[in-house]
């Protein structure tokens, strides 16, 4: 037998479709009160819990702003995985830091696969994943692949959060 339950939230501060990466813990328990044969079912409260960095955002307009500002660029070209990581939270603490927001990071597009496979870089791979981290969201506003004059597809616009 197959039950459906609709749960509703009221969240005054932000809506829960705004906040997509939440948790929500539902415990159920049944209680048997042994002299009446009946069973109880008791619902806690949901736990929803919300995160307070927002999420780094695709901009396929980024490059807009490239074109009219001043910015910096990391190669990462000749490191390991974790090197490029080190590299990469360091520099942009530090031009965090100077509030120089726009930036290109050069990861490279790795080597062709003898499958034939592209975009086998394994720094490549990983940039998306990393700016998802707290680590990288608390500096990085958004980001997207680099036009051909900037890099192409081995190369990311990143732009920072203005320092507050």
């Amino acid at each position: 037998m197959s039950h459906k339950i609709k749960l509703n939230f009221k969240n005054k501060d932000k809506s829960l479709e705004e906040l997509p990466n939440q948790k929500i813990s539902i415990s159920l328990s049944n209680k048997i009160n042994k002299s009446d044969k009946k069973i109880t079912t008791t619902i806690t409260k949901p736990n929803v819990v919300i995160n307070s960095t927002k999420l780094v955002t695709i901009d396929q307009q980024l490059h807009k702003q490239f074109k009219k500002n001043d910015f910096s660029k990391i190669d990462l070209h000749g490191s390991t995985v974790d090197e490029a990581y080190q590299k990469l939270l360091k520099y942009l603490t530090n031009n965090f830091s100077k509030k120089k927001i726009l930036h290109i990071v050069i990861t490279g597009l790795g080597n062709k696969s003898s499958d034939g496979d592209f975009f086998t870089g394994k720094i490549r791979k990983q940039f998306p994943l990393w700016l998802e981290t707290d680590a990288f969201k608390k500096f990085v506003k958004s980001y997207s692949p680099c036009k051909i004059q900037h890099g192409g597809l081995g190369a990311f616009y990143v732009k920072l959060k203005s320092k507050e």
